[in-house]
Formats: structure tokens, C-alpha cells, sequence
């Protein structure tokens, strides 16, 4: 992978957590980040040397169309090395539960934004012979309850992922997937609360069947989050591996995904179906 030195580097989704800390960590190596927030507010919060936030909600096309024409009109004439697809949305409750529309927004999130970002910056990439990765999520492989939608969507992602690689390998571009595990973020600390507030909502015979499921589920991610690795340390692996010259295909991020991720490749389904249970 060629290192995005005196090139450009995009961040989606740079508002808080892993986005604005890459971005920052970008920075401070001497790499130009155009930082896709959503906000003005957070466009001044996170605006400094070598950083430039640009307006990118990633499901809006000309907002994607704006940043193809920043990246082609650069002042410096700097290529694009870099594109680190971090956006997305969490929103979490049984399948049965959760309504058709939040699917299709995590998806649209999740997924297509990220296509459509792809897309518009492949040619970019290929000049640049620049990278994209791909920020997933250790719930693309080991999935638990209520988490069908998220988890559902990055493992789509990471399916288009690998054809992606596939596809451009002979045109320069690397293509890479990291599955973070527990990152402490706000997208991470809000999720739980948001989970027991459409916990609220559900009906009797619901709330019945999967009331004590909701409620079990977040105790257990709220604990596991007071030992998770901070969105520095991710943003920190996060641009190693965009600034390798030979990067592997997937990468985890955090100590829970080092210990979850190989158990699930090689325990049978049924016995992981009873770990989670208990």
C-alpha cells in the first residue's frame, strides 16, 4: 500500500470517536484529512492544522459529489491516498421488534452510503494508487442478540468488501477490512440507552418474549465497554495499517476481538449459541 504521505486522506464520519480521532491522528504525521462531519458545530471543533472538515452525510449525493470535486480541484494538486470508511449508525433490538425502516436506515448507513463514497472516489484512488479501508465490526462474525440490523449490515459490508478487493487488485488500489471490537465512542455509550428506550415501546406479548433478552444484552455490552480500548489507541492502529506498504486483508482492533473472533471461527454454532445464552 503506498503510504498517503503529501497526498490526501479522507474520514468519514469524523464528527466523535474513532472518526475524529483518526482524523486527528492523521493529522499529527503531517497528512491532510478532509474530515466528513455533518455539522457546523462539529466542523469548528475538529477544524485545526492539516485538518479540514468538509459537510458528508455519505447518504447524500451531492455531498459525495462535493468532495469528488474538492479532491479533483486541489490547490496543492495532491493526490487521494487514502479513505478511511468509518461512518454509521447503531440502533438495536430483535429482529422481530425492530421496524422495517430502521433496517433499511442502518443499511443505507452502513452499507450503501459507504458504496456510494466508494464509487465516487475509485477514480481518485486509482491515480492516487491510494487505499480504502474499511471500518466493520467484530458483530459482522460473532453476532449477539438484538444486534441483527448493525451486525447484519457490516457483514454485508464485508462481503462487498472482498469482492471490492478482488476486482481492483490489478489497478493498484488495496482494499482492507478492520472489525473493531469494544471501542469506547459516543455511537458506542448511547446505543444501550437507545435499545432500552425502544425496549419501552414494544408491546405486552413482546416485552414478554424479549424484555428480559433487551435488558441482559445491555448490562452485558455496558460492562464489557468499561474495558474497552479508547478511540486513540484505535485511531492509532487505524492509521498504521492505512500507511502499510503490505497490509493483511482484515485486521481486528481491541483485545476482545483478538480473543472472540478466532473462538468463533472454530467452535461449533450450537456451542457459541450457549455461551451467548448464558
Amino acid at each position: 500500500m503506498t503510504a498517503p504521505s503529501e497526498g490526501l486522506i479522507v474520514v468519514s464520519g469524523a464528527s466523535t470517536g474513532i472518526g475524529a480521532a483518526t482524523a486527528r491522528e492523521f493529522a499529527s504525521r503531517g497528512h491532510h484529512v478532509l474530515a466528513g462531519v455533518r455539522s457546523h458545530q462539529d466542523a469548528d471543533a475538529l477544524r485545526a492544522t492539516h485538518i479540514e472538515p468538509v459537510m458528508l452525510d455519505i447518504t447524500v449525493g451531492e455531498n459525495v459529489e462535493a468532495l469528488v470535486s474538492r479532491i479533483a480541484n486541489d490547490p496543492q494538486g495532491r493526490s487521494l491516498r487514502a479513505v478511511i470508511n468509518n461512518a454509521g449508525i447503531e440502533i438495536n433490538a430483535p429482529v422481530e421488534v425492530l421496524p422495517l425502516e430502521v433496517w433499511k436506515q442502518q443499511f443505507e448507513v452502513n452499507l450503501f452510503g459507504h458504496i456510494r463514497v466508494i464509487q465516487a472516489l475509485l477514480p481518485a484512488l486509482r491515480e492516487g494508487q491510494g487505499s480504502v479501508v474499511n471500518i466493520s465490526s467484530v458483530g459482522a462474525e460473532l453476532t449477539l442478540p438484538i444486534y441483527g440490523a448493525y451486525a447484519g449490515s457490516k457483514a454485508a459490508f464485508e462481503s462487498a468488501s472482498d469482492a471490492l478487493r478482488r476486482e481492483v487488485a490489478s489497478q493498484g488500489v488495496q482494499v482492507v477490512i478492520i472489525q473493531p471490537g469494544g471501542v469506547k465512542t459516543p455511537l458506542a455509550a448511547k446505543s444501550g440507552s437507545l435499545s432500552l428506550e425502544l425496549a419501552q415501546d414494544m408491546n405486552a406479548e413482546h416485552t414478554r418474549l424479549y424484555g428480559a433478552l433487551i435488558a441482559s444484552t445491555v448490562k452485558f455490552q455496558s460492562k464489557f465497554l468499561q474495558r474497552a480500548i479508547t478511540a486513540e489507541k484505535a485511531a492509532v492502529k487505524i492509521v498504521k495499517i492505512a500507511t502499510a506498504k503490505r497490509p493483511r486483508t482484515r485486521y481486528h482492533l481491541g483485545p476482545d476481538a483478538a480473543f472472540t473472533l478466532p473462538l468463533g471461527r472454530i467452535l461449533p454454532a450450537r456451542l457459541i449459541d450457549r455461551l451467548v445464552a448464558r
